[in-house]
């Protein structure tokens, strides 16, 4: 009988096989776990990132009120020392207290246009006088007419048939204006009914039947960077964004080029200098403001990304009792800032240069 003998050539083949299975195995393994510890590597470095630009946030937020409710205001904007200016006698350091009637702008202010500022390491910010915004809520209709008429697609709802719903919306009664709606019409489209009162944020003219679609070429972030619900039709032209400027009597486009190119070199000192220096006819029902109003919203960002936080704040130094400054309410804003947005530095020692690591 033949017994079958195995060849030593075959078991050490066997063995070499399954040694380089396991390497393979092993090497797949290792990759794997090379893969899982950079993705937690970069958590982890996401995570340190994002805490560290909310503390950075909370200490901007912090800084700029601290200055609101500290430093002078000039119709340049918010001013970040003890300077005075008096025109042609030059600057010099506040000595008085008459020396803080002047409204003159010492140059170094920071701008309540909505223009970004660079903040504590990556953050961002920006201030926005409310008189700078359009009052919705006290806006005349003319004023309202001007302001629905810059949408690129006009819609079937007559301007005129839009600001009745909105007087509608907002008063107490239950009477009709022509084409309006009320209560029992919102209800029957399955619509919240009206507020009857002035509307509470921006975002309510949305509710108005008909407003959303009329300023469909606004997104929400957009709506609040032109809406005020300010008591005032008054209009700041040395902050007005560009949609908010067309809405005052006589401004065309080429005219609010001429404005904002202006407003970079100097501001206006007086309504009568804004229509001196359009060459247009001045209305005494079409009141224009150069100086900031006591409220506004603050904008903050990161330039890391991420979204923006608009907080609504108000000025309070004469009540008693009270802080000096309220925050009316707060919005989560998605980040619509472009990277190509010129960040302007802040004159101050409050805002120190970022570290090089930040861009």
């Amino acid at each position: 009988m033949n017994r079958h003998i195995p060849r030593p050539g075959n078991a050490s083949g066997f063995v070499l096989v399954l040694v380089l299975a396991m390497l393979v195995i092993l090497s797949l393994l290792a990759g794997s776990i090379a893969g899982v510890t950079e993705r937690l590597r970069e958590q982890a470095q996401f995570r340190q990132v994002r805490l560290r630009d909310s503390i950075d946030i909370a200490s901007t937020r912090a800084t700029v009120f601290y200055l609101l409710n500290t430093q002078r205001m000039t119709t340049g904007g918010l001013t970040l020392d003890q300077n005075v200016s008096f025109g042609e006698s030059g600057i010099r350091q506040i000595e008085s207290d008459e020396d803080l009637m002047s409204s003159l702008p010492v140059g170094n202010e920071i701008a309540l246009d909505g223009r970004p500022y660079r903040g504590l390491n990556a953050i961002r910010f920006s201030l926005q006088d409310e008189q700078g915004l359009f009052g919705v809520n006290w806006s005349p209709p003319r004023a309202l007419q001007r302001l629905l008429a810059q949408t690129a697609a006009p819609t079937s709802i007559p301007s005129a048939t839009l600001i009745n719903r909105l007087m509608d919306y907002q008063d107490p009664d239950d009477l009709y204006r022509l084409n309006s709606m009320e209560a029992d019409g919102y209800l029957s489209a399955g619509m919240q009914p009206p507020s009857n009162r002035k509307l509470a944020t921006p975002m309510e003219l949305m509710r108005v039947v008909g407003w959303a679609e009329a300023l469909g070429f606004l997104g929400s972030a957009e709506l609040s960077d032109t809406v005020s619900l300010e008591d005032t039709s008054m209009i700041n032209v040395n902050t007005a964004p560009a949609r908010v400027l067309l809405t005052v009597d006589g401004v065309t486009a080429e005219l609010v080029e001429r404005i904002l190119a202006r407003r970079k070199v100097e501001p206006f000192m007086t309504g009568r200098a804004f229509f001196e220096f359009l060459g247009v006819q001045s209305s005494a029902e079409e009141g224009v403001a150069v100086y900031p109003a006591p409220s506004g919203t603050l904008k903050l960002w990161s330039a890391n990304g991420g979204q923006v936080s608009l907080v609504h704040w108000t000025l309070t130094p004469l009540e008693e009792g009270q802080p000096p400054w309220r925050e009316d309410y707060e919005l989560i804003q998605s980040k619509y800032q472009s990277e190509g947005d010129i960040v302007h530095p802040v004159a101050s020692r409050l805002f120190p240069k970022p570290r090089a690591a930040q861009r």
